[in-house]
Formats: structure tokens, C-alpha cells, sequence
């Protein structure tokens, strides 16, 4: 790759990185512009996440600025993350709430493992992070089905939880290879080249964003929803 190249690809990597670390500012606006949603606690907890990524993104370029490893945030951030994730979930998916429990609880039972006896806490956890995100899938694509069978395809489109959810499946099947190699990336790529693989990440972190702020945007409004040969009034609360 040419010097011009390669200080080309730097250039749109660090834009990036700050457009993608404000890019979490648009559905917080709209979650604390409608903060009477926050009474339902699944709302909560994507309030709460957004709070995690803002302070994982901070600690993160906090640290690199310094020259000191920002790894172990990001392991920590992920498994939090999925946490929080696996509680929104269970809310959303109640049917399902012990098994997607017991998912979580297998998880960070690995994560132990993984930090004390096979990766360690220094070094990127693609294992556990690729586990994290094909449950992340699994969940929206059961939430999916879950959708389609209780509520008419006319009516899925306005419904909030339709795109947060969307925003988690996009997430993490785009960046699902990254996941699967981010040691080898990290531990064998060029700088340059780890950047450019950072362009494609952060791209899909503002994309994430943005299908959650049109999910908010929808968030606690009422609506008509056809079901059959009757209508009825309801609040998105799914």
C-alpha cells in the first residue's frame, strides 16, 4: 500500500472514530426527549447501555491517547454489554427470559475462564466477543420471529423495538468477522491495515446508531394496529 494510500486510509479512520463516538449523542436525544418511556424498564436498560458505550468509548480513547492498551475495556465493555443486552431480551422475549439467563450465565462463566486460563484479560477476547455476538443474532432473530407472529407486517415498520432490534442484528452479523479474528487482526495486521478494518467497524457502529435513534424516534407513541378485522389503540411498548 502506497504512503498516500495508507495516510488516506489513517485520515478517514480518525474522522471516523470521532463521528462514531458522537453518533450515540442522536438516540440518546431522543431517548431523554421522550424520558416518559423510560418507566418501561427494556427502554431503561438501552439507557443504560448507551451510558456503557459512551463510557467504554471515552476509556478507550483515554487510554490509546496515552500509548496505554485500551484492550481490557473493550473486553470489559463487551461482556457488560451483552448483559445488558441478554436482560433487554429476556424483557422483550418473557417466553424465553430463563433460557436467554442461563445464555448469559454460560457466558461470562467462559469469560471468567477465558480471562484467567485461555486468552487473558490483556489480549482481545475474540472468543468470548464471537460468542457475544452470534447470541446477540440468535436473539434478534427469535425476537423476529416473535414479531411477525403476534403483530401485522403493515404495523412492524412503526413499531420501536422492530428497529432496536435491527440495529443489534445489523451490529453484530457486519461485525461478526471481526469478532471472529480480532486477535489475529490485532496481532498480525499493519497498523494501516488494522485501521482500515476499524473504518468498516465504526461505519457499522454509526449505521447501529442511527437504526436506533429511528427506533426511539417511534418510541411512545400511540397507535392504531389492524389485527384481524378489529383495530386497536396500543402503546409501543414491545
Amino acid at each position: 500500500m502506497s504512503e498516500v494510500m495508507s495516510e488516506m486510509v489513517l485520515q478517514i479512520s480518525r474522522a471516523l472514530i470521532y463521528i462514531s463516538y458522537f453518533s450515540i449523542v442522536v438516540p440518546g436525544y431522543f431517548l431523554l426527549r421522550k424520558r416518559h418511556i423510560l418507566k418501561f424498564r427494556q427502554y431503561r436498560l438501552l439507557g443504560i447501555l448507551f451510558l456503557v458505550s459512551v463510557i467504554a468509548d471515552a476509556g478507550s480513547f483515554i487510554l490509546a491517547h496515552y500509548g496505554i492498551s485500551n484492550i481490557p475495556v473493550i473486553n470489559l465493555y463487551f461482556i457488560v454489554s451483552f448483559g445488558i443486552i441478554s436482560l433487554m431480551y429476556a424483557r422483550l422475549l418473557r417466553s424465553t427470559k430463563h433460557s436467554i439467563y442461563s445464555f448469559f450465565g454460560v457466558t461470562f462463566a467462559f469469560f471468567i475462564l477465558d480471562c484467567c486460563y485461555i486468552q487473558g484479560f490483556g489480549t482481545l477476547q475474540s472468543y468470548v466477543a464471537t460468542l457475544c455476538g452470534i447470541l446477540a443474532i440468535g436473539y434478534s432473530v427469535i425476537y423476529y420471529d416473535h414479531l411477525l407472529n403476534t403483530i401485522p407486517i403493515s404495523s412492524i415498520r412503526r413499531l420501536p423495538f422492530f428497529w432496536i432490534n435491527t440495529a443489534v442484528a445489523y451490529y453484530f452479523s457486519f461485525n461478526l468477522f471481526i469478532l471472529v479474528f480480532g486477535t489475529f487482526i490485532f496481532e498480525n495486521l499493519k497498523e494501516v491495515e488494522i485501521q482500515a478494518v476499524w473504518v468498516f467497524h465504526n461505519l457499522n457502529n454509526i449505521i447501529k446508531n442511527a437504526l436506533f435513534a429511528i427506533g426511539l424516534y417511534y418510541a411512545g407513541e400511540k397507535r392504531t394496529v389492524r389485527k384481524g378485522r378489529f383495530y386497536k389503540r396500543v402503546r409501543a411498548r414491545i
